[in-house]
């Protein structure tokens, strides 16, 4: 019974989470933009001009609304995180590479404006 008490004892309860490491949202956004490089090459290859134009435009969109956005609420920058990138580009691989150019810029504004930011942020 004693031992049954001692094992109970080494549990420790805590809030999450539980496992930490020393990577930063940095860098996991970086690698997680790293990643998708690939696929990126990939599109521009097999659709061209277009689809560089789609993901120039949808990155750009995004990395300049939330550095505005950020700038209007007197919170620090956080463009260099690199999680606007990767929501251009997310988005930019998921539309057509003949979509108008103003489709990729709504939807990248809308995700960083009322998506992202308008809770608080990463």
């Amino acid at each position: 019974m004693a031992e049954t008490q001692t094992k109970k004892d080494i549990f420790t309860v805590s809030t999450s989470p539980h496992i930490r490491c020393d990577e930063s949202i940095s860098k996991i956004m970086w690698n997680v933009n790293l990643a998708l490089a690939p696929a990126a090459i990939f599109a521009i290859y097999n659709f061209g001009i277009p689809a560089l134009k789609t993901m120039v435009v949808g990155i750009l969109a995004a990395v300049v609304t939330e550095y505005v956005v950020q700038k209007i609420r007197k919170k620090p920058v956080t463009i260099k995180d690199g999680s606007a990138f990767l929501t251009g580009l997310l988005l930019a691989l998921n539309l057509s590479p003949a979509v108008p150019l103003w489709i990729p810029v709504v939807g990248s504004v809308f995700a960083i404006i009322v998506v992202k930011q308008l809770y608080g942020g990463l």
